[in-house]
């Protein structure tokens, strides 16, 4: 009666002597940790007062994979950058802090000047958007110092913003 074999059997046979190239290795491990750092990125900008402790923890790593995952955590945190108030300036705030940050502290202050002089535009267009409407108001008769115009807020920058932190993000790069 003949052997019968297991399919791991026939699979180690038909794999044998095959093993991955040095190109194939490196994307694996850069695939790996390029999940480790969207997890450290979620971390860092989930828990405030925690970020040096999590920047610490990347220390503690091998130097060879220390230096790969602060890369690819800077490649990350700089892709996935926030373009909506709050968590732009808290994405800048911790990017700050990274190694790379020091070297290209800049060009981040650039992104936030930049972030204030568009919600500085934003205010007083919304200041205008007011008056327009409250003249709207009071040419139907309606007015007075209680009567304020129900403008929806915007969540999102304006363009000229979006323009410059796409170009600003490829200097981070």
């Amino acid at each position: 009666m003949a052997e019968i074999r297991s399919t791991i059997d026939i699979m180690m046979e038909r794999t044998k002597g095959m093993t991955l190239s040095t190109r194939e290795r490196e994307d694996l491990r850069r695939e790996e940790f390029a999940k480790r750092a969207r997890g450290i990125r979620f971390k860092l900008m989930q828990e405030g007062e925690k970020i040096d402790d999590v920047l610490a923890a990347l220390d503690a790593e091998p130097p060879d994979d220390r230096a790969l995952l602060q890369e690819v955590l800077w490649q990350t945190m700089v892709e996935l950058m926030p373009a909506t108030g709050e968590d732009l300036l808290r994405s800048l705030a911790v990017m700050e802090k990274m190694p790379q940050g020091r070297s290209k502290g800049h060009v981040l202050h650039e992104i936030h000047s930049s972030f204030k002089n568009s919600v500085k535009r934003q205010a007083e267009e919304r200041k205008r958007i007011v008056n327009r409407e409250r003249k709207k108001l009071a040419a139907l008769g309606i007015s007075g110092s209680a009567v304020v115009p129900k403008i929806p807020s915007r969540q999102e920058l304006d363009a000229s913003f979006q323009a410059e932190l796409a170009k600003l993000k490829t200097a981070l790069l």
